[in-house]
């Protein structure tokens, strides 16, 4: 099995092959042997069966003699004899080993001594009565004695002839179940080294597709589908490596659209820190200790603020592998918001409704840039007032979260809707998106064990929904 295991898929096919075939044509030699047997032994049973017929016509042409006396009648039994010796000369010339050649050639001598008797009878008709009567005797007692023997011998060969036909019958039943048999271990030989690995490779390329990298069981086979395996598995760490490049070229992006918004939302905590600064150094030698320690408390509360900003952009900006931990889903949308709120015009609301012991298995980090990509491509969808809807419930039945990240905005045509996750896809306007932001989030969603579908009328809004894994759903 070893060495077997060694050979190409060519070889593995062509020895599996070979052997069936090689079953299959000695199966089909044996049988036409055994048929081409059969065929001899009919051929000898219809030579016996012409031998017996010529000794029953000859005894006929016997009694025609005995009963009216007509001379004629003993030569035709003289020569049905001879015609009958002839088949047995004929038979045991074809084949001198056959099992009735014995029998043949008694039958052969009884029926000499009958002729013999038969030419004496000829002879001593008129001269000697006694003697004719002796003949007469001696000619019956061997026609019956050939009759017999003849009859014999056409039995032995039809019973032999039945014995072949049920051999026969026997093989052909012994050869099909071999057949069958052969045939199913070589299917099961087939499957096992060709088409399971086959299917492992297949498996691995749908989940792909679907954006979950799945690295193959290699089996040991030192054959091409081996190679083919261990390609696969080369392909998909090399994928896994370009997804995580382009989730953080997607997040570098995101960043310089944030950092110009940052600073904004940084602006206003460092001007309530400057005013409360300046109060208190001006209020300070007047003695007021309740305004100081009011002063105190704003900048306090305002550092707290931006340091919370700063913190938030550093956390999303950080590198790191994809890792899965239990994470608030809330705080995670929260934080989400947090960054992306300055590129959400004014008149725009952004409203939470998630439970908050709503808790995931996820890549925080990496969620959280889903979350800002939705939340702005929500809000540039609205040209003037509206608001975006995040949104989650649990399904128990299907033990998954749904997140639903809804807008107000001008929605998309039918015609784009199957398109919308494809990469460098974009309906805005050239220089005002790449076109990698959703598919990088269902690239996430898909890491995730989750998939993200979107639902939308124009005019009316758009909902994307994301399922994601929960199997504290029966807990909760």
């Amino acid at each position: 099995m070893k060495k077997f295991l060694r050979f190409s898929i060519i070889a593995k096919i062509t020895l599996v092959l070979f052997f069936y075939i090689a079953s299959v044509t000695t199966m089909g030699v044996v049988s036409y042997n055994d048929l081409v047997a059969t065929e001899k032994k009919t051929e000898i049973l219809e030579l016996a069966y012409n031998v017996h017929n010529n000794i029953i016509e000859s005894r006929r042409y016997e009694k025609n003699y005995f009963l009216y006396g007509n001379v004629d009648s003993l030569y035709s039994t003289i020569t049905m004899i001879q015609k009958a010796s002839e088949i047995i000369d004929a038979i045991l010339h074809h084949d001198g080993e056959l099992a009735i050649t014995p029998k043949l050639q008694e039958l052969d001598t009884n029926m000499g001594v009958y002729t013999k008797k038969i030419y004496e009878l000829l002879a001593l008709k008129e001269t000697d009565p006694e003697k004719y009567a002796q003949t007469t005797g001696e000619i019956r007692q061997y026609g019956k004695k050939i009759s017999e023997m003849s009859d014999d011998i056409v039995n032995d060969e039809k019973t032999l002839i039945h014995s072949m036909i049920a051999l026969l019958r026997e093989q052909l039943v012994v050869w099909s179940s071999v057949a069958i048999f052969i045939g199913i271990i070589l299917s099961l030989l087939i499957v096992n080294f060709v088409f399971k690995p086959l299917t492992a490779v297949k498996r691995a390329t749908e989940a792909i597709a679907q954006g979950r990298f799945q690295r193959i069981e290699i089996t040991n086979s030192k054959d091409e589908l081996q190679q083919v395996m261990e390609a696969c598995n080369v392909m998909v760490q090399e994928l896994e490596r370009r997804q995580n490049q382009l989730i953080q070229a997607e997040k570098l992006s995101s960043l310089g659209t944030l950092t110009a918004g940052v600073a904004h939302q940084l602006n206003n905590p460092l001007n309530n820190i400057s005013t409360s600064c300046q109060i208190a150094i001006d209020e300070f030698d007047a003695g007021d200790t309740p305004l100081l320690k009011r002063m105190l408390r704003n900048i306090d509360q305002e550092t707290l603020r931006a340091r919370d900003v700063v913190k938030s952009l550093l956390d999303f900006a950080r590198t790191q592998d994809f890792t899965l931990r239990q994470a608030s889903l809330a705080d995670i949308v929260h934080k989400a918001v947090l960054l992306a709120k300055s590129q959400v015009p004014p008149d725009i609301g952004v409203m939470i409704h998630i439970p908050d012991n709503l808790v995931l298995t996820v890549d925080a980090q990496q969620m959280q840039e889903v979350f800002i990509n939705m939340i702005i491509n929500a809000a540039q969808a609205i040209e003037r007032q509206g608001e975006v809807v995040i949104a989650a419930t649990v399904d128990d039945a299907n033990q998954e979260a749904v997140i639903e990240i809804r807008d107000t905005g001008q929605g998309i045509l039918e015609k784009n809707l199957a398109k919308v996750f494809d990469p460098f896809f974009t309906t805005k306007e050239e220089g005002q998106g790449t076109g990698l932001g959703l598919s990088v989030v269902y690239g996430i969603i898909q890491q995730h064990q989750g998939n993200i579908t979107v639902q939308s009328t124009p005019g009316q809004g758009t909902s994307f929904f994301i399922r994601l894994p929960y199997p504290g759903s029966k807990e909760h």
